[in-house]
């Protein structure tokens, strides 16, 4: 009998999305301004390398065009084969589950297109589980240890929701930005800065109500 998934929000996302909600009401939309623009600043910043070369590269997937990555997720293989070309003593993990049932994970069509970029496959490690950020970090943790610093690699407006939510968890990695340089896109600098807000809230509320839990599936 296989073990139920839990579900994608869950109680306790419901909760904090409502707390969220009502302080962004309450601070006049101050709140989520302040978390869209640490997003702004931490985008136009990252850099496109580690300063230290990494032990591993951590690549979060995205949402897949059939089976096949999609333009966000190309960019981010891109980089990090660029950078497993310059540290090759480093190995890869590709982070994310099956968007659609039938369809191959996140992870595994990353891993083929690396492959097929000219990457050898024994440097590929997987994590095929997750639905979302979070889980992509939380599952990777249980991996253990890397034999150095690790290199996330995303997108530039994502990165600084990896950054809370992998710090949160304990994981120590140097943010490296899928793209060359910062272009902007209003609608998803918007929805990160509403993530990143959400987020935060659910960190500080489950603080403030002990609510063990619910931090050991954030932080």
């Amino acid at each position: 009998m296989t073990e139920r998934e839990p579900p994608f929000l869950g109680p306790e996302g419901a909760i904090t999305l409502a707390a969220a909600a009502t302080v962004a009401v309450l601070t006049g939309g101050l709140a989520p301004l302040a978390a869209t623009l640490a997003v702004l600043r931490t985008a136009r910043r990252a850099g496109m390398a580690p300063e230290a070369p990494p032990g591993r590269i951590l690549v979060l997937g995205h949402r897949l065009r059939g089976s096949v990555p999609s333009p966000v997720f190309a960019v981010r293989l891109r980089r990090a084969l660029v950078l497993a070309r310059s540290c090759p003593r480093a190995d890869l993990v590709v982070l994310g589950g099956r968007s659609a049932p039938g369809a191959p994970s996140e992870a595994e069509a990353g891993r083929d297109w690396l492959v097929a970029h000219g990457l050898d496959p024994v440097r590929i490690g997987m994590e095929t589980h997750s639905r979302h950020t979070l889980e992509n970090l939380r599952n990777h943790r249980t991996t253990g240890p890397a034999s150095g610093p690790e290199a996330l690699v995303t997108s530039r407006l994502h990165l600084h929701r990896t950054l809370l939510m992998a710090r949160g968890l304990g994981l120590a990695v140097a943010p490296v930005a899928a793209e060359d340089a910062f272009r902007p896109d209003l609608p998803a600098l918007l929805t990160e800065g509403l993530m990143v807000h959400w987020y935060v809230t659910g960190r500080l509320l489950a603080r403030l109500l002990r609510r063990r839990r619910w931090l050991a599936r954030i932080a």
